[in-house]
Order: C-alpha cells, then sequence, then structure tokens
C-alpha cells in the first residue's frame, strides 16, 4: 500500500535516473551548437553564429536549472520541486526552438547544417518530457525526416591516428561524439550495445573506448568488468561518458577500472585532455608490454645458450635498439658468441685429450699394477666391501675396486700404510680434512665416502673412476699437446674454485692425483689426504720418491701458511710437466731439489717445447712464481686467463 509520505518525493534512485533523462537532450543540444559554432568561424556568418550561441546558453542555462533542482548528491528531491523545474524549463526550451527556427528558415542553411538543427530542434523538444512522467525513462530522441545520423571513419591517416570504440545505445549520442572525434583525428567505429562493443574489442585493435553506462541488456558497468577482467583487453583505457553522474555511479566505475569519467554534456576541451591523456598512458603501457616482450627474448635467449642453441646474431634485431635493452641485446649476443667459442674450443681440446688417453691406454696395455696389497682380493673387507682388483698403489697405500654389499655399487677403497696414521693427534686433523672434503661435490672431483678401521687397517672410500691418471698419460705420451692441456688445466681451475670456495686446500696436486676417464673428463682424487701427505714432504730420498716437494710452493715447503695460491704454484708445476714432459726443477737428491724450489727460475716452457704458445708459456711461468703474491690469486682468475687464451 503507498501512503502519501510514499509519493511526495522521489528517492535518491529515481532522481538520479530522472537527472540523467533530463540532461541527455541538453547533451545533444549543447555538442550539435559547439560543432556547428566550430564550423561558422567565417565572418561571413556571423548571424549564423549569433543564433547558433543563443541556442547553446539556453541549453547551458536549462543545464543549470536540472542542476540545481536534482543535484547528484543522493538526496530524495520533493515533488514539488520538480513541478517548479518543469516551468522554469520552457523559457531555455523556447529561446533554443526559436533560433533553430530561425536557423532553419535561413537560405544559407544547407542539407548538413540542416539536418543538425534539426537534431537539435529534437532533443529540445524532449526536454522535460522524464518530468512528465516522473518515471520512465525516455526514449532517446529519434530522427526526423534527415534520416538516422550516420558517421563513417575518416582515414586513419597512417599509424598515428588512435582507434577509438564509442559505445552508447543513443544514436544521437554515438553520432555526437563520433563527429567530435573526426574532427580531432581520431580513427573512430562505434558499437549500439555493450555486446557488440566486447565482440568488437575482441576482433579489432582499439586505443581507447568512451563507454555509456546506462545501455539496455549489458550496461556499461557490465562491459567495463568484461573489459578489465581479460588479459587481452585489460590495458585498453577505457572513459566512461555518461548523463549519469552521480558519485555512486562514478567511484563505481573508477573502482573497476574505468581510467576516467566525464559526464554529459561534456566540455570538448576537457574530453580533448583527458582522451589524451589516456592514449597517452596507453602508449606508455603499450611500450612497457613490448620492452616486457624484447625483455623476454633475452631471457629465452639465455635458456638457449644454457641449451646451446643460441645463434650468433640472434637479437641483431634488438640490438640494433639505442636504448639500455639495445645495449643488453648487443653485450648479451657477444658474451653469448664467446660463450659458444669457448665452448667449441673447450670441446676441440677435450676431444684432443681424449684422443692421447685412447693412445697411451692402448699402448699400456697388459701392464700391471705392482702390488703392495695387503687385502687379498675376493675376500670381504670390514663386514661390507668385496675386494675385486687392486687399481693403483703409492706412497701413502692401495687403491682396490671394491663392491659395497650395503649400497650394490662399485667404490674405490684406499687403505692407508700405517706409518701415516700411527700419531694420535695426526689422526684426528686427518679425520676433519676427511669431513671437509666430503663436502665437496663436483664432477671433477672424486667425492670421498667414508674413512674407517678394520683390524688396524685405516682406509678410505671414495667414488670409483675408470680411468687413467695424467701422470701414466705424461709417462706414456712423453708430454701431452697444448689442447690437451689446457683442457686438463682448465678442469683443474673448475675443481679447486669449488674446493677453495669451502675453504679446502689440497695441498697435494700432482699428476698421480689426476684421474681422467675415456671421456676426458678430469677427476681431482685425495682431498683430505694431505695432511697425511706433507708428512712425506721432509728433505729426504724417501721424500723425493714419493715425488710431493717438486710440487709444492715455497712457503709449503718451509712449514709456512698455506692457502688456495699455493694450490694454485701445484697446478703451474702439473702444467709445466704436461707441456714439457718435465718438472719446472730436478735435481739428484731431495736437498737440492729443494734448493732449486726456493731459488732458481724454471726454464720457459717454450725453451723446452716450440709449440707452447708464449701466452700459455707466461701463464704456467706466473703461477710457479715464488712469491704468493706474484701468481695468479683464485681459481676462478685462472679459468678467466685460461679462457682468454682462446
Amino acid at each position: 500500500m503507498t501512503t502519501p509520505a510514499d509519493t511526495a518525493a522521489l528517492s535518491p534512485e529515481a532522481a538520479a535516473t530522472l537527472r540523467h533523462d533530463l540532461r541527455t537532450p541538453l547533451n545533444h543540444v549543447v555538442g550539435y551548437c559547439e560543432m556547428l559554432l566550430e564550423d561558422a568561424a567565417d565572418p561571413a556568418l556571423a548571424p549564423r553564429r549569433a543564433a547558433l550561441e543563443q541556442a547553446l546558453a539556453a541549453g547551458r542555462d536549462a543545464l543549470t536549472l536540472i542542476n540545481t533542482s536534482l543535484p547528484g548528491t543522493g538526496r530524495v528531491v520533493p515533488l514539488a520541486d520538480l513541478a517548479a523545474l518543469r516551468e522554469s524549463l520552457r523559457a531555455p526550451q523556447q529561446r533554443i526552438l526559436s533560433a533553430v527556427t530561425t536557423l532553419l528558415a535561413s537560405p544559407d542553411a544547407d542539407d548538413g547544417f540542416a539536418a543538425d538543427l534539426r537534431r537539435i530542434r529534437n532533443s529540445a523538444e524532449g526536454l522535460g518530457q522524464g518530468l512528465a512522467t516522473r518515471g520512465p525513462r525516455p526514449e532517446a530522441p529519434g530522427a526526423d525526416a534527415a534520416g538516422p545520423a550516420t558517421h563513417t571513419a575518416p582515414e586513419a591517416g597512417g599509424a598515428a591516428a588512435a582507434r577509438i570504440l564509442v559505445v552508447d545505445d543513443g544514436a544521437e549520442n554515438r553520432d555526437l561524439l563520433a563527429r567530435r572525434l573526426a574532427r580531432e583525428g581520431y580513427a573512430v567505429a562505434v558499437a549500439e550495445d555493450g555486446a557488440r562493443a566486447l565482440a568488437r574489442v575482441a576482433r579489432e585493435p582499439f586505443d581507447l573506448v568512451l563507454l555509456d553506462v546506462m545501455m539496455p541488456e549489458l550496461d556499461g558497468f557490465a562491459v567495463l568488468e568484461r573489459l578489465k577482467g581479460d588479459p587481452a583487453t585489460r590495458d585498453i583505457p577505457v572513459i566512461m561518458i555518461s548523463a549519469l553522474d552521480d558519485v555512486a555511479s562514478v567511484v563505481r566505475c573508477i573502482e573497476h577500472g574505468a581510467e576516467d569519467y566525464l559526464p554529459k554534456p561534456f566540455d570538448p576541451v576537457l574530453l580533448r585532455a583527458r582522451i589524451t591523456a589516456s592514449l597517452e598512458k596507453k602508449r606508455l603501457r603499450d611500450t612497457e608490454v613490448e620492452y616486457l616482450r624484447q625483455v623476454s627474448r633475452v631471457i629465452e635467449a639465455a635458456s638457449a645458450v644454457e641449451a646451446g642453441r643460441y645463434t650468433a646474431g640472434g637479437l641483431s634485431d634488438l640490438a640494433r635498439r639505442a636504448d639500455a635493452l639495445g645495449r643488453l641485446a648487443r653485450v648479451f649476443d657477444g658474451m653469448a658468441t664467446e660463450v659458444r667459442a669457448r665452448e667449441e674450443r673447450l670441446h676441440r681440446q677435450v676431444e684432443s685429450l681424449r684422443q692421447e688417453i685412447e693412445v697411451a691406454r692402448r699402448a699400456g696395455a697388459g701392464a700391471t699394477v705392482a702390488d703392495h696389497s695387503r687385502l687379498p682380493l675376493g675376500t670381504t673387507f670390514a663386514g661390507r666391501y668385496r675386494v675385486d682388483d687392486v687399481v693403483g698403489s703409492g706412497a701413502m697405500g692401495t687403491v682396490y675396486r671394491a663392491h659395497d654389499r650395503e649400497l650394490d655399487e662399485t667404490i674405490a677403497l684406499k687403505a692407508l700404510r700405517p706409518e701415516f696414521v700411527n700419531d694420535a693427534a695426526l689422526l684426528e686433523r686427518f679425520k676433519t680434512e676427511i669431513r671437509l672434503a666430503r663436502r665437496i661435490t663436483h664432477p671433477n672431483v672424486v667425492r670421498t665416502h667414508d674413512f674407517g678401521e678394520c683390524d688396524g687397517i685405516y682406509y678410505l672410500t671414495m667414488e670409483y673412476v675408470e680411468g687413467i691418471t695424467v701422470q701414466k698419460l705424461i709417462d706414456t705420451r712423453g708430454h701431452l699437446g697444448v689442447a690437451s692441456t689446457v683442457a686438463v688445466a682448465r678442469q683443474l681451475a673448475q675443481a679447486l674454485d669449488v674446493a677453495h670456495g669451502h675453504g679446502v686446500i689440497h695441498r697435494d696436486l700432482k699428476p698421480p692425483n689426476l684421474l681422467l676417464d675415456d671421456a676426458g673428463l678430469l677427476k681431482v682424487m685425495d682431498f683430505g689426504v694431505a695432511r697425511l701427505a706433507e708428512r712425506s714432504a721432509t728433505i729426504t730420498e724417501a721424500g723425493l720418491v714419493v715425488g710431493t716437494p717438486a710440487y709444492m710452493a715455497p712457503e709449503q715447503l718451509l712449514g709456512e701458511a698455506v692457502d688456495a695460491r699455493s694450490d694454485l704454484y701445484a697446478v703451474g708445476a702439473v702444467l709445466y710437466e704436461c707441456l714439457t714432459g718435465r718438472l719446472p726443477f730436478q735435481a739428484s737428491t731431495a736437498v737440492s731439489l729443494i734448493a732449486k724450489l726456493l731459488k732458481d727460475e724454471p726454464v720457459e716452457p717454450l725453451g723446452l717445447t716450440a709449440e707452447v704458445p708464449p701466452a700459455l708459456g707466461a701463464l704456467v711461468l706466473r703461477l710457479l712464481a715464488k712469491r704468493p703474491e706474484d701468481r695468479v690469486q683464485t681459481a676462478a682468475e685462472l679459468g678467466r686467463l685460461l679462457n682468454e687464451l682462446g
């Protein structure tokens, strides 16, 4: 049941709808008048301008009356105010109609001008219809005998013309906006409802959408949400244009991603400014998206380098850019090309090494290993390891190939000689070294598994590698080629870089501790065993037999502190022997050898082997510098220097 109180005023929602319906025809009046005035700039058309200015002023007066009586503040509006508003609108309405009638009667009113005047007249005649009914929204003013307003988008004028989609269910609204935008040089398309708008955006590229709010079936709010919810269209700026200008509607549009909200009738200058700002943001966003797409190309190129699929010059188009991304592409392409070339060089070097290994293995076929075995073959040691074969024997003990019954895998088992583990303090330090060595995980390092004791025999278990030692290779070949030596050096540098990074110094690098498998992969053995090896580095004939002093840095021989640079000295000695087939210093006694190590300078490798490149020979001599500060300082630096050699 409706009470008098319920019908004495309009609710805020009804007032907002009425405000929209009254402002809509005024949008047409003001918009067409402004465009016709722009066309009447010629002084000869002064009478036409005067009449148009009269109609425009009357339209703006009517708009002021509507805004005053129906403010967009969401308050209840008494019906008495509506009656007063209807009465007050009669005067501006008549002024508009009078001006239009005068202009239509003018002899210079051509067909296009007359058609626009009739649109103004039709809109003015519809002014106030909402006040008469108080509720239903009037139909948008239709076209008269002039026919429906049509618009053909102008030529785009090249890539610079932005494409704008105008979405409005009112034909006059679409025509007005489309013509206004065409005057600004934009390429304009139109859609008469939300569904058609979404379909056009899905199949055509647009730089901006001007979207009406109140449309049947799919209103502007729904269209906005769908545009902003789709990754393919979310970056297209949307400006809402509506006679519905209450705060709640504006806030709702902005919250759902609208770039701006422009109430009808709009100020052409304001419309131009907001469109320009929105298009500039779109341009910047497009630039950002394209930039990120190009960055993705660099990332993909990095993955291609990692997979060995990168082609030199693959980023050449990107490298032509003058910005930071272009510089990155140029640097990356250069680095990637160098990496590829470096990998190819390394492949050739490893292949050369592999061939030398194959020749040495054939030459050494049938040779037997001196058996200092303390573990009978075929027996099980420590209740776990089946001893299968002797693979090597040295000053510190014997290495066996064994089968770990618990893990069902082949391992290397090194049985240490008693004299190296008969000191309790030294044994504890040795265990500490072994714990450190177990942290090293790298393809170029033989992994240490465990340390134990059984029946008075101390032993180590390690990764088993089928291969040949660098010492055996040198003994068989006399010396190694340059490519093979560099392949050994690069892998040795990588292994030491990782070990030194864990704080582990080898202390006993020498060719017998460097193992090569059939593919040319280097494996450094006996990390953690050096504490015991140092016991043999005394100035005695026994020490000379062990051979350790020949690879020791001067500070190590003198019992001073050792660090990574001490290992790098040993690398220099190993490489010298690989290139020349002889040690940097040779003597008949251990005392003489130590004296030479501390005082003499080695003969340049080039003087012993003509094929040694001067740069490589100089690098080896630098590694053999007496003072640690004169050597290469880190294994990583050594790796870089080897790469630069080519």
